[in-house]
């Protein structure tokens, strides 16, 4: 996985115009352009075939596929909410799609289109991208399996040279009754077996050469010699030209009937955007990689209005084209621009090298998408750590690669909020008052003393477990009622996940204090806790709060502070300490 610059995300859609400026200047840089550009063209070789076979499984000509790709896949990548998501017609919204075309034929489906981009354009406007932040990681990660296994069940049947009529999908393959419909053609599994190689292979080599690229264009080669040439199925002929925009025309069409369908259609673009940025934000080597939701709506709906004003289809965010896109060496949105420039130019000055390209390759390097989307490890290590989150994930995977996108989500939420209502909460906190050098703090109560203070000068919170919504009550209950201290000290050393529930408390806590005169200063915060309280700015450098990797620093830091300015000792004449 290729290391990605560094980029602070601004917070809100406000700050917008400001990210992409900085995206648009770094993807003329020297240093990433050739990976992008190598990136975009092995993403264009795999989107172009697919996007005319979704087209096609839409009910619509292949040619529309291949224009919305296009033109929606540029303005989706300058305007989107991160820098390495690709946009294109995608499986999930075939169904939907079909229905529309068979119901309203395929001026139904430009206008329904234009009419959910006009939609999305409101939905981030009005900030509703936040919402998928909210959604259980477990899901997310489910989602992002369930992917893989579409890909698995549909690629591997292309990969042995075994789609005949009636057997397109893995699953198909296995029943007793396709037994005697199907063969491996043994040209494709080589030719899939030189992709899946070089993919392999030629990173250990070294990281820089495009392992993608490369297998492409050995398996292309391969192809045309000898009897690996024989019976091989290929890209085969591409339509050519661009239309002119024109705008859409209601004439003649039930919109009353098509709303339904419309908004159909703009909640399962929009989930489906947001939850492959999201799991494109969690795949391994993105760490500095953050994705607006709210800018990504806006982005996906200019492009579907594009995309319809060109008579296309509608389109969203892909996970496999974008992971394509990193594997094979993305690091700026001028993959995604390049992929979509490709595309189209593919067609007008390559199109007869294009349609030579072998689709058992293309079907290899989609299976070794989908073996990393999967991500076995992760789940292992998910199953480890908690066994119901595990099983949920596993189980939204399945229901996604069975059931469908739409239905297997909502399951996957359903289950979720099942295991977090009957579980018990997994955080633990306790709360020990201090004093400035790290000594407990003994606070008598009435009685006359010369070590009292007006307010305690530090109050520690050790959290352990995970920091979710169900154990949110317990951190809050630790801070409701005076007295406040000088230094609230979060020890999230044993913290191993935290959610955006857990997140937002954390924030609500500093706050609070600040309006009280008091700091927050967190310690020991690691991996994706961490990269969630960077990415949030409350604990930033220009904040009263900070972040610091141990507890011996935040000590040390409030020594410092107290020996310049030491805490007031307000007493009364009784000896008790004023209240505040």
């Amino acid at each position: 996985m290729v290391e990605t610059p560094t980029l602070k995300t601004p917070r809100g859609w406000t700050a917008g115009p400001k990210r992409l400026w900085t995206d648009w200047k770094q993807m003329v840089s020297r240093r990433t352009l050739p990976g992008d550009a190598s990136a975009a063209l092995t993403v264009a070789c795999v989107a172009l075939p697919l996007n005319l076979a979704l087209a096609v499984a839409s009910g619509l000509p292949p040619e529309v596929g291949l224009i919305s790709g296009a033109v929606a896949g540029v303005v989706a990548a300058m305007l989107g909410g991160g820098r390495l998501q690709v946009t294109g017609p995608e499986a999930a919204l075939v169904p939907t799609v079909l229905l529309i075309s068979m119901k309203h034929g395929v001026a139904g489906v430009i206008v329904a289109t234009l009419a959910c981009g006009a939609l999305q354009v409101v939905l981030g406007l009005s900030r509703a991208g936040r919402l998928a932040q909210f959604m259980p990681s477990e899901v997310t990660r489910g989602f992002t399996a369930g992917i893989g296994l579409l890909l698995l069940d549909g690629q591997l049947p292309r990969l042995l040279g075994a789609v005949t009529e009636g057997t397109s999908s893995a699953r198909a393959l296995v029943l007793p009754s396709t037994w005697s419909t199907w063969s491996v053609h043994g040209a494709s599994v080589v030719v899939g077996v030189l992709v899946v190689a070089c993919m392999l292979l030629m990173p250990k080599l070294h990281r820089s050469i495009p392992a993608v690229l490369v297998g492409l264009v050995v398996a292309t080669a391969a192809s045309s010699l000898g009897v690996l040439s024989e019976g091989l199925a290929r890209v085969g002929a591409l339509p050519t030209g661009l239309p002119m925009p024109v705008m859409p025309s209601f004439a003649g069409l039930d919109f009353q009937a098509l709303l339904p369908d419309i908004l159909a259609l703009t909640v399962l673009a929009s989930l489906g955007s947001l939850l492959s940025a999201r799991a494109l934000d969690q795949l391994p080597g993105l760490e500095n990689h953050r994705t607006d939701g709210d800018q990504e709506l806006v982005a996906q709906g200019f492009a579907n209005a594009t995309s319809a004003m060109f008579g296309g289809m509608p389109v969203m965010g892909a996970i496999v084209r974008s992971s394509v896109s990193v594997q094979a060496g993305g690091r700026t949105r001028a993959a995604s621009v390049l992929h979509a420039v490709m595309l189209l130019g593919a067609c007008i000055l390559a199109g007869s090298l294009v349609a030579l390209i072998p689709m058992a390759a293309l079907a290899a390097i989609l299976l070794v998408v989908a073996t990393r989307l999967l991500d076995l490890r992760g789940l292992r290590a998910l199953m480890r750590q908690n066994a119901g989150k595990g099983a949920v994930s596993v189980a939204t995977a399945l229901l996604i690669a069975t059931v469908g996108f739409l239905p297997g989500l909502v399951a996957g939420v359903l289950l979720s909020l099942a295991w977090g209502f009957f579980s018990r909460p997994r955080a633990h906190v306790r709360s020990l008052l201090l004093r400035p050098d790290g000594r407990p703090l003994f606070r008598p109560l009435g009685a006359e003393g010369q070590d009292t203070y007006a307010r305690p000068p530090v109050q520690l919170l050790r959290v352990r477990g995970d920091l979710d919504v169900r154990s949110c009550a317990n951190v809050s209950a630790a801070l409701q009622a005076p007295p406040w201290p000088d230094f609230l000290v979060l020890d999230l050393s044993e913290v191993k996940f935290m959610d955006a529930a857990g997140l937002r408390t954390l924030r609500e806590l500093s706050d609070a204090l600040a309006v009280r005169r008091g700091r927050v200063l967190v310690a020991g915060a690691r991996n994706g806790v961490a990269k969630m309280m960077e990415t949030d700015g409350t604990w930033s450098d220009t904040s009263p709060h900070a972040m610091m990797a141990t507890m011996e620093d935040v000590l040390e830091h409030i020594k410092q502070e107290s020996t310049q300015q030491a805490p007031a000792k307000v007493t009364n004449t009784s000896g008790a300490p004023q209240p505040t």
